[in-house]
């Protein structure tokens, strides 16, 4: 297993001053280039840059706290230091509006074709856990949770902070996406995280906030703690073909399309 860093180009997507001064940074327009398709393809995984410009990553951390339970709110057991608020573009014209026509549509549509779904999204906050420990999420593969054939989905993981090793940045692991699907198992009685043995600690995707990594559905990833005293935000999305079924005991298989929280965001649904 590589160990290294990826780090997001910042030359990407930077507008110039006829001087050559950046003034400010917007989102990348420009396709995926071959060296970034065959990246994908060989290692599973491609940092997209910045898909978010200032607008949409401040609306996006607004629907954040909104959906964020407050302190004591409904509470009967210790709190959560990481806290999921998951599918909901039912419920956020502004989530909604981003997932189905965010800047990195190009991208997704690049890496599975022209007839796209969105069939998951999420809100992940991992709060400071620099003395529980329990905020780490261990590798997986998220067809491992829910398979997805044929299995050209992809996660677009965009982070709402700047993302690093101290406050819990994604890492993953280069070329596991070619072993296919894992068997996983919960990590422990007490905890509805599954988990896959890996060696080696991976790469990590150090991200400014508003930018983005992309990997396949059966790519290994992990998170680990966060050591800061903020919290950590990011909000990620699943994309499959429009033909794409989906099973949680690789027995029953239904299309993606038949979920009542599934969008299709370009092309579409093929009749046979």
């Amino acid at each position: 297993m590589r160990i290294g860093v990826v780090r997001f180009d910042r030359s990407i997507g930077k507008t110039r001053t006829s001087k050559g001064e950046n003034m400010s940074q917007a989102v990348r327009t420009h396709p995926l280039t071959a060296d970034e398709l065959r990246q994908y393809r060989e290692e599973g995984y491609v940092i997209l840059g910045r898909v978010m410009d200032d607008a949409t990553l401040e609306a996006m951390r607004s629907e954040e706290a909104r959906f964020r339970p407050r302190p004591g709110m409904n509470q009967t057991s210790a709190p959560e230091v990481t806290i999921f608020r998951s599918q909901l573009c039912n419920q956020s014209e502004v989530v909604r509006e981003f997932c189905c026509r965010g800047a990195h549509l190009p991208f997704v549509k690049q890496l599975v074709g022209p007839n796209l779904v969105i069939w998951w999204n999420q809100m992940v906050t991992k709060l400071p856990d620099a003395h529980t420990g329990k905020s780490e999420f261990p590798w997986h593969q998220d067809n491992g949770y829910v398979a997805i054939e044929p299995a050209t989905n992809v996660t677009v993981w965009v982070a709402l902070d700047d993302v690093d090793e101290k406050n819990g940045c994604v890492w993953v692991a280069p070329g596991s996406h070619l072993k296919g699907l894992l068997p996983h198992k919960a990590k422990n009685e007490d905890s509805w995280h599954l988990t896959v043995p890996v060696e080696g600690d991976g790469i990590p995707a150090i991200l400014p906030a508003g930018h983005a990594v992309a990997f396949t559905g059966l790519t290994l990833h992990r998170s680990k703690l966060n050591h800061t005293d903020r919290p950590r935000r990011a909000f990620f999305m699943e994309y499959a073909d429009a033909e794409a079924r989906s099973s949680r005991d690789l027995k029953e298989w239904t299309p993606v399309v038949a979920s009542p929280d599934s969008w299709l965001v370009a092309g579409q649904i093929p009749r046979t």
